[in-house]
């Protein structure tokens, strides 16, 4: 990403960098709507999508502080950020919003945070703009 934007710029044409931080976002997942994904969209049903489900359902949580415990809470929503299969699921989750934002014909990265770029020559700063905001 760095060198396309270094490449553009050294071109004499003008680059855009939108950077959203998602790290929060492992939580909002919502296990219906990722169990609903994970059928339509990418055919996983029968054993695999019951592997899924069982894996996402009856999640708890609580907090700690020495030997003092909160009560236990049951979680509807999120994927633990610290396995390797909750970044994967959280791409799955996210997958259209890629697809949307590569549909406009700009550049997506992403780690724990997605990085959207674009880059145009300096007479279509217009239309770029437009572009990107529309994305």
């Amino acid at each position: 990403m760095l060198s396309d934007i270094l490449q553009t710029v050294d071109n004499g044409d003008l680059a855009a960098l939108v950077l959203f931080v998602m790290s929060a976002a492992f939580d909002t997942v919502d296990h219906s709507i990722l169990l609903r994904r994970l059928y339509l969209t990418f055919g996983i049903d029968d054993t695999a999508h019951g592997w899924f489900q069982s894996y996402l359902s009856s999640r708890k949580q609580y907090v700690r502080r020495g030997p003092s415990k909160s009560s236990v809470t049951y979680l509807v929503c999120g994927v633990p950020q610290g396995s390797i299969l909750g970044p994967i699921l959280f791409v799955l989750y996210t997958v259209d919003l890629l697809m949307v934002i590569e549909s406009h014909g700009l550049s997506v990265m992403y780690a724990d945070d997605t990085q959207v770029y674009g880059s145009c020559r300096s007479s279509a700063v217009t239309t770029f703009t437009t572009k990107v905001s529309a994305a």
